[in-house]
């Protein structure tokens, strides 16, 4: 590495320093006293602290990633590399069965467990529009969709319960082959195949995994079409075929793009941050302006094709539109905040009454029957539910005047109600992500949920079966407890607060050594991160994309080159390869 890259890694990890001992002080402040005061004293000395230590940090995180990899460079010369190559044959479809089914192996236990399978989050909401009707697009309409069509096969061959058992096979199989295909690209391009074990080992023995793989949610068919996005992304990019043609991997990553935009709304926006990266790539000094022209184009006609298609299913569903509070979840916790804190509640000691009327009666208009009072730190839920989104939707002018006169009247409390809504996020020793649905009566409500409303799903004939009850009572008390926060070290790779700096330090290490189109496959990573930042609150099936991307594409990014760049396009009859 040169004393030029040197230089820029050490700027660009000191500012992660300094961000992320921003966060740690802001969000331990928050939740040992509930509220920050953002006055000079206090920001001072924040000043202070990310700015010395945050330095000390970050360079020294970076010096020692530099001693890490010059020891393993000098390994992987001593040894040799392993060659990487492109196209089909029997070793590969061997690593790629291989890993399959021994991955689906690990998921059958929890399927047993939970037959026919984890019914929590939003199904019954979802059986309620299949039986009850109408349609609403709140929620994916092929999602609920697919769930009526797999209760139908079942009905035909015994019940509506084998008709969810099937549904959870058929997630098993795909996110398995989903990852058996990372598995396969880090064998095929990785310097060592030890690495393509490891990943083996981290998809069969992640405890998460096993939980997701059956859980009746829209996020965990989502997180199959995210991390296939991500693969082949970084594939298409790798083989860099610097012509028009798309090739097997391009028709598989626009198929990984609609899926993500058919089974969850913010596939739309990741997609879109895309491709405007993609756009700005182009007057870059690259020679693979036909190979980034060419993912652009397929993209941007991925969301074309997208949205036509959600469309055309709800036309065909005859649905409803669904209401669009969602969105809004980051701005009623800042509104909501701000009249708790301002508006004369007298439900917080240092609150005060200044709020000017004017405002007051806005928010009196789009919070209905003072729900603001309900306002929760971690969740827009209890506030969200009694929004009336009219106001922002048709007088727009006035909510946004009003939305930013507080903001630069009360910067503090936005803030804050920014930092206690994504501490999660932000924080890995935080703790209440694992809190926000816990009210110490019913079970499956901690950061893993596996609550089933019994009542409602028993009436529309789906009930539980567990085929291994012993196993089923051990993953529950491990849900319920939330088991993971008490795991010494390992627990900082199951809370959600460590990824985004795991991410951040993946960025600035590859842009620091200059290698841009390896970041390319870090863009839907962000722009995933940004919906987040602007939701409701930290759930795991939220950040669940994100954690199982990490490992495959910090693995395949950081690899060394093993196969010459085909910029010419053509069939090679001997492809050569570089250390």
């Amino acid at each position: 590495m040169s004393g030029r890259q040197k230089l820029r890694g050490y700027c660009l990890f000191s500012v992660i320093g300094w961000l992320f001992l921003f966060c740690c002080r802001t969000e331990k402040e928050l939740a040992e006293r509930g509220n920050i005061i953002w006055d000079g004293h206090f920001l001072l000395r924040l000043a202070l602290v990310c700015l010395t230590a945050g330095t000390l940090l970050g360079c020294a995180v970076f010096f020692l990633l530099s001693l890490l990899r010059e020891w393993i460079a000098a390994r992987r010369g001593s040894r040799g590399t392993v060659p990487g190559s492109v196209g089909f044959s029997p070793r590969r479809s061997t690593v790629f069965l291989f890993s399959w089914l021994l991955i689906v192996l690990c998921r059958l236990p929890a399927y047993l467990a939970y037959y026919p399978a984890i019914c929590s989050y939003d199904t019954t909401i979802q059986m309620e529009q299949i039986f009850d009707g109408p349609y609403i697009d709140h929620h994916p309409l092929l999602h609920t969709l697919m769930l009526r069509a797999f209760m139908s096969l079942g009905a035909l061959i015994s019940d509506r319960n084998l008709g969810i058992g099937l549904y959870a096979l058929f997630q098993i199989l795909l996110s398995s082959a989903v990852f058996s295909a990372g598995i396969l690209l880090i064998y095929e391009y990785a310097s060592r195949r030890l690495w393509a074990a490891a990943a083996l080992l981290y998809c069969c023995l992640f405890p998460f995994h096993a939980y997701m793989s059956v859980s009746v949610t829209k996020d965990a068919i989502f997180c199959s079409f995210f991390l296939a996005l991500s693969l082949f992304l970084w594939l298409i990019l790798r083989q860099g075929r610097n012509c028009w043609k798309p090739g097997a991997a391009d028709c598989l990553y626009v198929l990984s793009a609609l899926g993500m935009i058919l089974f969850r709304s913010n596939g739309i926006y990741i997609l879109l941050a895309l491709t405007i990266v993609l756009l700005f790539s182009l007057f870059s000094k690259s020679g693979r302006r036909k190979l980034l022209l060419r993912l652009t184009v397929e993209t941007a006609a991925s969301l074309v094709v997208g949205e036509l298609l959600l469309t055309g299913i709800f036309a065909l569903s005859h649905a409803e539109q669904g209401d669009r509070r969602e969105m809004l979840s980051l701005p009623i916790q800042q509104l909501a905040r701000t009249y708790v804190y301002h508006g004369g509640t007298s439900l917080v000691p240092d609150g005060d009454d200044t709020l000017p009327d004017q405002d007051r009666a806005l928010i009196n208009d789009f919070i209905l029957e003072q729900a603001y009072l309900q306002y929760r730190p971690d969740i827009s839920d209890p506030v969200k539910r009694y929004t009336n989104t009219y106001v922002a939707r048709y007088r727009t002018k006035e909510f946004l005047n009003t939305y930013l006169g507080l903001f630069f009247r009360y910067p503090g409390d936005y803030l804050n109600a920014a930092l206690a809504v994504n501490a999660g996020y932000l924080y890995p020793n935080d703790t209440s992500h694992a809190l926000i649905n816990v009210n110490g009566k019913e079970r499956g409500m901690g950061y893993i949920q596996t609550r089933w409303v019994d009542q409602d799903l028993n009436a529309w004939g789906i009930y539980k079966a567990s085929k291994w009850e012993w196993l089923h009572e051990k993953l529950e008390d491990f849900a319920d407890r939330n088991a993971y926060l008490h795991i010494p070290l390992l627990k900082y790779v199951m809370v959600p607060g460590v990824y985004l700096w795991f991410w951040l330090l993946l960025a600035a290490w590859l842009w620091a050594r200059r290698r841009y189109v390896n970041l390319l496959p870090l863009v839907p990573v962000f722009g995933c991160y940004i919906t987040l930042f602007l939701g409701p609150t930290v759930q795991m099936r939220y950040l669940y994309p994100l954690m199982i991307t990490l490992p495959f594409i910090g693995i395949l990014t950081l690899s060394p080159k093993i196969v010459k760049e085909d910029i010419s396009c053509k069939p090679q009859k001997n492809p050569g390869f570089t250390a």
